[in-house]
């Protein structure tokens, strides 16, 4: 949240950025140009670009929580996890919780889609990285199809369960895309309140909400202030990755710290470390139509892959708790 070409780009993206996507510098909190990556993950760029192309489409009316579409992009979600052949978590890829109506006593149904990747190593301590799903819907007769916020996140956790499915972690991973976001980190506090995996089996939390459009350039990883054992793997990591991570909003309070903005506050509330990463707020967020065309091919396919490197150096060195 934190309060976008039509796919004939995804050959263009080939062409800025490759496959590989190893263009681009990087920089460290302090803004300096480090040396160009050498050892990002692969992603399967195109397929990135369609699916944050059907999340954003006027098909999905913005995904809004409780609405018909919101329940077609979680039926998307939980055929993608089946098809990449990731399991659900405890036996099913939907999880409901309840909802407050708002002015009213009763109670509407939301639910997060989650997949399970056992560790191969220390399969008790779980790594949750999470994207929530939905948007704001319909306001005014005006479609928000949320491509930054957040169907880029989403697409961007389908490759990073892909990248962990090919490279089985050391610990487990819950692949977790929630729901209601948008109205207050209601399917993220639901994970929290009643645990599909007890809460002390949760080692980190890595969030993503808006990874698309770096109109500055710049990929922004928040938490290392709250939880100093994450600095050090963002800083290596900013030293090497295709875009210019910055570290920081994080700390302070009010509008520029991030702690509390998205899904990441609730997992902070019980206690468990997190990494949050997005772009600074730009003039689509909440904004109709907010849709791919604003999509920066190039930089978003660069931050997925910076990110998918932090989950996969995350999990070969999880800090204690």
């Amino acid at each position: 949240m934190r309060v976008r070409l039509h796919i004939v780009s995804v050959l263009a993206l080939g062409a800025c950025v490759g496959v590989s996507g190893q263009s681009g510098s990087a920089a460290s909190a302090s803004g300096a140009v480090a040396a160009p990556a050498t050892r990002m993950p692969q992603i399967d760029s195109a397929r990135l670009m369609g699916d944050l192309f059907r999340l954003a489409h006027d098909s999905m009316a913005g995904r809004a929580a409780m609405t018909p579409e919101n329940a077609k992009a979680r039926a998307f979600l939980a055929a993608e996890l089946r098809r990449l052949g990731i399991a659900p978590l405890n036996g099913r890829y939907e999880h409901p919780f309840a909802m407050p109506r708002r002015g009213r006593a009763d109670t509407v149904t939301g639910a997060n889609v989650l997949g399970y990747l056992p560790g191969s190593r220390d399969p008790q301590r779980v790594i949750v990285v999470s994207a929530h799903y939905d948007h704001v819907g319909v306001r005014n007769g005006a479609i928000h199809n949320g491509a930054d916020d957040n169907a880029s996140g989403t697409a961007a956790l389908l490759q990073i369960a892909a990248a962990l499915r090919a490279t089985p972690p050391q610990h487990s991973v819950v692949i977790a895309f929630l729901d209601a976001e948008e109205g207050g980190l209601v399917g993220a506090r639901a994970f929290v309140a009643d645990p599909p995996l007890p809460l002390p089996r949760l080692g980190a939390n890595v969030n993503l909400d808006m990874v698309a459009r770096g109109d500055q350039g710049e990929l922004w990883a928040a938490g290392a202030s709250r939880y100093p054992a994450m600095r050090p793997l963002l800083e290596r990591l900013a030293a090497e990755a295709p875009v210019r991570l910055r570290i920081g909003h994080d700390s302070g309070g009010g509008r520029d710290d991030w702690t509390n903005q998205s899904d990441q506050g609730a997992f902070h509330a019980a206690g468990i470390p997190f990494v949050y990463f997005g772009v600074e707020d730009h003039p689509g967020s909440h904004r109709p139509p907010a849709a791919p065309a604003k999509v920066d091919p190039g930089f978003y396919v660069r931050a997925v892959r910076t990110i998918t490197a932090f989950v996969m150096r995350l999990d070969a060195d999880l800090p204690p708790r």
